[in-house]
């Protein structure tokens, strides 16, 4: 899986993940998301759009990041879910738990609406 960080304004990061999202890619992802965590981004956007697969390892993966970040009020938003991703996250019950967007420049204009509202 190929894995790569963009940051855009106002602090806000975005993960890009191509490939298949599973043990063996996501421990990349988890080092990105645990260390955003620890410099306390306000937001951060999985971009999902090329991920072919997620197994229980990749939605692991995104709940520890969700945790990590909601201890001091940042956000994780997932961006451009294809349909068997979102058939995994359905299937561990996560839809209504994850900040789901269908792409992302709408999970960009959330995260300012977001702010703006503080």
């Amino acid at each position: 899986m190929k894995v790569s960080l963009r940051q855009v304004n106002d602090g806000i990061s975005v993960i890009d993940l191509e490939g298949d999202f599973d043990l063996y890619s996501s421990p990349k992802a988890r080092e990105i998301l645990l260390k955003l965590a620890k410099e306390k981004a306000p937001a951060v956007v999985v971009n999902l759009s090329k991920v072919g697969y997620m197994d229980s390892s990749g939605i692991a993966t995104l709940i520890e990041a969700l945790r990590a970040l909601g201890k001091y009020g940042g956000k994780l938003i997932l961006a451009g879910v294809n349909l068997k991703t979102m058939e995994v996250i359905k299937l561990a019950r996560l839809e209504k738990i994850f900040d789901i967007k269908e792409n992302e420049e709408q999970a960009l204009a959330s995260t300012k609406s977001q702010t703006q509202q503080v």
